[in-house]
């Protein structure tokens, strides 16, 4: 991958906080059209070793004419085709080539299959979100955060898929990564009071679920905090990012706050990218049953 798995993971977080405030600074980071995508590996190639090798006979300006005319005829007569030391050496590197040129190829063709899988992700996604952000539908599922409050009645408000291309990848326009985040909400704000010092641990709690609270604080007599309010609207900001790790040959698959608060991490084969996995991918989504965890591998 052409970034850490770690920054992946940070800058999905950013840009759902980002998406989350009307500011989608989510477009592609290619000039690329998404259309474009769709004629990857039309150019595509792998540059072959040359096929021979040729090396040239030294030569000594010291030796001369009548030096060569006295030597042995064994020592000036050429080596039969095929035998002799060079011709074989020869033979053993032109071998050698032949291998590396197919292995580059099965590599660039591996990498050609995870990038088209890749693509098929982003034009299913995008197309999802298209119809979702018009129908607008409930979303089943109850979040709770602590136990202390839960969060119900949502309802999709908005969703958007891109993606990315390796940057200055010698391979043309092969896919990096592709995301997906989108919003719930009910439309309702929230209260919650919690005594010092409770009131720390619900506070990180809703920076790990995401959530932008305004805080009361109230002092006793001494100016110490005796309990805070967090108010806070009743929403969820959730994403997920494919990302495509040429160098293993396979994907991984970040999840925040889908189904509930917190992250879940997945490693895949490409291949099992399909139609079918596609509609339980869009299950997953909208809250309802589906069977992803049979299908993708977790990531402890």
């Amino acid at each position: 991958m052409s970034e850490s798995w770690e920054k992946t993971q940070a800058k999905l977080l950013a840009d759902i906080e980002a998406f989350s405030r009307g500011k989608p600074n989510i477009a592609p980071e290619s000039p690329v059209e998404p259309q474009a995508a769709r004629s990857l590996g039309a150019d595509q190639g792998v540059s072959s070793p040359p096929a021979q090798v040729s090396v040239a006979a030294p030569t000594s300006a010291a030796v001369s004419a009548a030096e060569v005319a006295q030597a042995p005829a064994a020592a000036v007569v050429a080596s039969p085709a095929g035998g002799g030391l060079l011709e074989k050496l020869k033979r053993e590197a032109q071998a050698k080539l032949m291998t590396d040129s197919q292995r580059f190829s099965l590599q660039g063709e591996k990498k050609r299959h995870i990038s088209d899988v890749m693509e098929s992700t982003f034009h299913y996604l995008r197309e999802l979100c298209e119809q979702i952000n018009i129908l607008k539908p409930s979303y089943p599922l109850p979040y709770s955060l602590l136990g202390l409050v839960t969060l119900e009645g949502l309802s999709w408000q908005e969703g958007r898929a891109d993606f990315r291309l390796v940057p200055d990848a010698s391979e043309d326009r092969l896919l990096d990564q592709v995301t997906l985040r989108f919003r719930l909400t009910s439309g309702q704000q929230l209260r919650i009071e919690r005594e010092n010092p409770a009131h720390e641990a619900f506070r990180a709690a809703l920076l790990e679920a995401n959530i932008a609270a305004k805080e009361e604080e109230f002092r006793n007599q001494k100016n110490h905090v005796e309990r805070v309010a967090f108010t806070f609207p009743a929403e969820v900001k959730a994403g997920l990012a494919f990302a495509a790790d040429y160098k293993m040959g396979d994907i991984r698959l970040l999840l925040r706050n889908i189904r509930r608060f917190g992250a879940a991490e997945y490693r895949l084969p490409f291949e099992v990218l399909d139609q079918a996995t596609f509609e339980e991918l869009a299950r997953l989504i909208l809250g309802e049953e589906n069977r992803i965890d049979k299908i993708f591998r977790s990531v402890a």
